[in-house]
């Protein structure tokens, strides 16, 4: 970098690896000012002794071009000891607000980690109900390499999810602004209306109109396995696999609870639904369902001491976002 830009470094970490802490997490999130789509946070545990090719190209993400993110990203992802990412969702953000949701989002992170942290440095804020010693820095990113680690890793994961938005909601713009309120954005809502993935809370989008653009069937289902899949993992378990496709029908997610082989037919409706999820995979429905697991197990070589087939009702909000998520256990069963 060049001038007077700040140069993240290991001080921070090195207070810590001192008491004798060595899995020092840097945590930082992205997307909290924008219009549309998740929070993201990024959780990164770097070496005590960083190679030089990492301490070369990481910084604060907001200083670097989206080119020098992505080759600081492979950099990052090589050579960290572990990393993850969080996401928190518009809906959970409308419903619970920006400053919670930040924190949620971090702490999924931390959960997903594949190493457990025994310390942490968190850019700004602090992580109430973590029972680990932790040190909130202000504008963290720019003086803590761990912490500017986690805003890169935080940062091109979610640049990458809001460009695949396009596919589904093409007329946005999310490929250029990632969500953030830029002229052409607002412009976007003003002439479309909302969709599924802006923050309803936030102005101007509470000041327009109530219509908004419709999702199709597939992308309410995907936003639904999603939120489940998430869901699996903060209760933590491990997913193994999605969509799985059989000639008797899918397998919507495939999750690992300790010796236990779980899978999970995901149903989303509004609240106002009468009939309960297990009622609506009855039947023939539920005997495919059966024998499409038990093909699952005949070409898996997993090694599991029981199974059991889950539903998973994902209650959706007035824009078909997801909402909240109870699991049935054992709601099919042979």
């Amino acid at each position: 970098m060049q001038g007077t830009t700040p140069v993240p470094d290991t001080e921070f970490e090195g207070q810590y690896h001192r008491q004798g802490y060595s899995r020092v997490a840097g945590l930082d999130e992205v997307g909290r000012g924008c219009l549309a789509g998740p929070v993201t946070a990024g959780a990164v545990i770097l070496s005590q002794d960083p190679h030089a090719s990492l301490t070369e190209v990481v910084r604060d993400s907001k200083q670097l071009t989206a080119r020098q993110r992505e080759e600081a990203y492979e950099i990052i992802i090589r050579s960290a000891l572990a990393y993850s990412t969080g996401w928190t969702s518009p809906a959970e953000i409308d419903r619970i607000g920006i400053v919670p949701s930040t924190r949620r989002a971090m702490r999924r992170a931390l959960s997903r980690l594949s190493l457990d942290a025994d310390s942490l440095l968190i850019d700004a804020v602090s992580l109430r109900n973590i029972n680990l010693p932790q040190k909130s820095i202000i504008r963290g990113d720019s003086k803590s390499l761990s912490i500017a680690a986690a805003s890169i890793v935080a940062k091109v994961e979610r640049d990458r999810m809001m460009e695949e938005l396009c596919e589904e909601y093409p007329h946005y713009g999310f490929e250029s602004h990632k969500g953030y309120g830029t002229k052409r954005h607002i412009e976007a809502i003003r002439r479309l209306g909302p969709c599924a993935e802006h923050r309803m809370s936030f102005r101007p989008l509470s000041q327009v109109s109530t219509r908004r653009v419709e999702s199709s069937r597939t992308a309410v289902g995907r936003s639904a396995e999603s939120f489940a899949a998430s869901a699996l993992e903060d209760m933590d378990m491990t997913i193994i696999s999605r969509n799985f496709a059989t000639r008797f029908g899918e397998i919507d997610l495939v999750a690992r609870a300790g010796d236990s082989l779980v899978f999970v037919e995901v149903r989303a409706r509004r609240s106002t639904a009468f009939v309960t999820p297990a009622e609506t995979v009855m039947g023939k429905k539920s005997r495919r369902l059966i024998v499409a697991c038990q093909q699952f197990i005949q070409d898996s070589d997993l090694q599991w001491a029981d199974w059991r087939i889950d539903v998973a009702s994902v209650e959706l909000d007035q824009w078909e976002r997801p909402l909240a998520v109870e699991f049935i256990e054992s709601a099919i069963e042979e």
